[in-house]
């Protein structure tokens, strides 16, 4: 009889742990990749600046977010997302911010959309510097946001969502797209389903 009873307990055992096994793998989730493209400084742009008059110097900055959502069977909805600007690799030198209003990002669908800012702190003298001689200029890009992914019929808890990352400008006043990397907050869906089953 123990024999039989320990049986049927190993059976549920495996059980559960196949079913939490089939339901992390539903829930799990990928992040979206984040890259930021087409960053155009044009008062660093030797070609339209050759007098170095700063007092004319154009200090808009262009730029392109683009996200991936590479999940073949989940959307994503962002909150509405906030690119902070620096010059420098720190935030001692703030050049503005740029907010994208939310929206949802289909199943396995790609997402460029183009922002411009008005740098008013710029240190015009630092920055042409940096671009001389083969050098760059760096410009910190932090994103914010937050991630809800749909799972099925319903999406789930709002997750943090943020990047920091640097470009470099050389003396075209451009930058190459640059993959970054993306930093969550804690997921939990292997806790969530472990909860679930206990």
């Amino acid at each position: 009889m123990s024999n039989s009873r320990a049986g049927t307990c190993a059976t549920w055992i495996v059980g559960l742990g196949v079913i939490a096994l089939v339901l992390w793998l539903s829930l799990r989730t990928t992040k979206p990749k984040c890259s930021i493209g087409d960053v155009y400084v044009q008062g660093l742009d030797k070609s339209k600046n050759s007098n170095n008059n700063s007092t004319k110097r154009d200090n808009h900055i262009l730029f392109q977010l683009n996200l991936k959502n590479e999940m073949k069977d989940k959307a994503v909805r962002y909150d509405n997302i906030t690119l902070s600007l620096y010059y420098g690799t720190n935030t001692s030198y703030p050049l503005g911010n740029y907010t994208f209003v939310k929206f949802k990002q289909g199943k396995d669908k790609e997402a460029s959309k183009a922002g411009m800012i008005e740098a008013h702190n710029m240190p015009w003298d630092d920055a042409i510097k940096a671009v001389s001689n083969n050098s760059k200029a760096i410009i910190r890009v932090d994103v914010r946001t937050k991630v809800r992914y749909k799972i099925i019929f319903w999406y789930t808890k709002r997750h943090n969502y943020l990047v920091e990352n640097k470009v470099e400008i050389d003396d075209s006043g451009k930058s190459s797209a640059q993959q970054i990397s993306c930093c969550f907050g804690i997921f939990g869906f292997l806790l969530f389903v472990l909860s679930f089953l206990l």
